[in-house]
C-alpha cells in the first residue's frame, strides 16, 4: 500500500520531533511520510508549490486557515483540537495531545475515509477466520498458504494463530523475533491498559515481527499454554480489533482451534470472512451439518450472520467429490487440490509449494475479496 503523504504543521518546534522520532521507529514509518514545519511561510509556500503531492494536512487552526484558499477536492485538512475541541476543517479533527500511537492510527483512518481509498469495509481491513469443524483437514495449511498468497499480491498482511496448540512456522530462527515481546505480553498490555480504560501504551510494531516466507507480521506464541486457555472471549475480540485498528494491513487471517471455545466464537462473531475448510469425507461433511444444525437452533440471528459470510472450502479435491453435502447452504465456494508428495510430510522450516495448490489459493483470494469469483463444478 502507497504511504499517505502527511504535512504536519504546528506553531511548537518540541511537537514535531517526539512526533517525527515516533513515526520513523514505528510501524508507521511505512503507513506515513511526514514532512513537517513550524514556521507558517514555509509551510504556505511548501503546500502552494506541492500541487497534488500531498495527500492530507494536520496541522494546529492559524496553519490551516493561512492555507485556506489553496484547499482542492482529494486533500484531507485534520485540525489539531485542544481540551476536547472537535471542530474541524470539513469535521476532521483530533485531539493535539494524546498518546502517539493513537494520534496517528487516527489521522491514517481519517484519512483512509476519504475520496480512494482502497481499503475495504470503509476503512478496516478483511479479518479472514480459517476454521474446520473437524481436525486434520489441512486448516492451518490453508490458512499459512493464504496468508502468503495475500501478500504474494501487494496485500500488508498479518497471520494470527490462536489455535491452543499451533502448528510449526516455517522456521526463521530466533533472530527475527529479538526485541518483540509477542503474544503473551501483548495479552497483557491489551489487558492492563482496559483496566485503566485507556488505549494501548505501545505500537503493534512492539510486538511483532515480520515473517519472510509469509512476507506478512506475526507474533510470536507464548511458552505457556495457560496464556491462551485463559483467553476469553473479551480478550480475543480486543486483540483482534487492536490489530485491525493499527491502519497497518489489508488483511487478518486468523487461524484458530476447531473446537468452539471462546477464541473460536470470537473470531467467528468478528470475521468479514470465513474460510471453513472441508474434506471430501463423509463425517467430516456430517459432523460440520451437525454443527450448522446446533448453531441454527441455539443462536439464529448469529447462524444467519455466519452462513452469509462463510465460504467453504473443499480442501485435498482429486477433481471427483464422493461425499454428499448435508446441508442446503453447503455450498463449495472454492476448492483446493490435493498434492500427493505433500501426505509425505516436509522438511521442518519449509512452506510447501505447489503451482496447482496456488492457482487454486489465487481463486479463493478473488471470491474473499469479491473479485469475479469463479464458479466451482464439482464433478460427483
Amino acid at each position: 500500500m502507497v504511504p499517505i503523504k502527511l504535512v504536519l504543521a504546528v506553531q511548537e518546534e518540541e511537537y514535531i520531533d517526539p512526533f517525527l522520532r515516533y513515526v520513523h521507529e514505528s510501524e508507521f514509518e511505512r503507513r506515513l511520510v511526514v514532512t513537517a514545519f513550524s514556521r507558517k511561510e514555509a509551510f504556505t509556500q511548501y503546500v502552494l508549490e506541492s500541487g497534488g503531492d500531498i495527500d492530507a494536512i494536520l496541522g494546529d487552526p492559524i496553519f490551516l486557515e493561512a492555507v485556506d484558499p489553496l484547499k482542492r477536492p482529494g486533500l484531507c485538512w485534520i485540525k489539531l483540537g485542544e481540551n476536547g475541541d472537535s471542530s474541524g476543517i470539513g469535521g476532521l479533527c483530533v485531539e493535539k495531545y494524546q498518546p502517539l500511537h493513537q494520534l496517528m492510527s487516527s489521522v491514517v483512518e481519517l484519512v483512509r475515509g476519504g475520496p480512494g481509498t482502497s481499503m475495504p469495509s470503509g476503512g478496516q481491513p478483511l479479518v479472514i477466520g480459517v476454521y474446520s469443524t473437524v481436525g486434520g483437514c489441512g486448516k492451518t495449511t490453508v490458512a499459512l498458504h493464504l496468508a502468503r498468497q495475500l501478500a504474494m499480491e501487494g496485500e500488508k498482511v498479518f497471520y494470527l494463530n490462536l489455535e491452543t496448540i499451533g502448528s510449526e512456522l516455517p522456521n526463521v530462527g530466533q533472530g527475527l523475533r529479538e526485541g518483540r515481546a509477542g503474544m503473551a505480553r501483548l495479552l497483557y498490555d491489551l489487558k492492563a491498559a482496559d483496566d485503566r480504560r485507556e488505549a494501548p501504551r505501545f505500537p503493534i510494531s512492539s510486538y511483532t515481527y515480520r515473517h519472510p516466507v509469509l512476507q506478512g507480521d506475526t507474533l510470536a506464541p507464548p511458552d505457556n499454554l495457560n496464556e491462551l486457555l485463559e483467553m476469553e472471549r473479551k480478550d480475543t475480540a480486543e486483540l483482534i480489533e487492536y490489530i485491525a485498528g493499527s491502519g497497518l494491513y489489508d488483511s487478518v487471517v486468523v487461524d484458530m482451534d476447531s473446537f468452539p471455545d471462546g477464541r473460536t466464537e470470537a473470531v467467528l462473531e468478528r470475521a468479514d470472512r470465513v474460510v471453513w475448510v472441508v474434506t471430501d469425507d463423509w463425517g467430516v461433511m456430517r459432523k460440520t451439518g451437525a454443527w450448522l444444525a446446533h448453531l441454527e437452533r441455539s443462536r439464529p440471528d448469529f447462524y444467519r450472520s455466519l452462513v452469509g459470510r462463510i465460504r467453504f472450502v473443499l480442501n485435498r479435491y482429486t477433481g471427483k467429490r464422493s461425499a454428499d453435502l448435508p446441508r442446503s447452504e453447503m455450498k463449495i465456494q472454492a476448492t483446493l487440490a490435493y498434492i500427493p508428495a505433500w501426505s509425505q510430510g516436509s522438511r521442518q522450516g519449509e512452506l510447501q509449494h505447489s503451482p496447482l495448490y496456488q492457482r487454486d489459493m489465487i481463486r479463493l483470494c478473488r471470491e474473499l475479496h469479491g473479485e469475479d469469483p469463479i464458479p466451482v463444478a464439482l464433478e460427483g
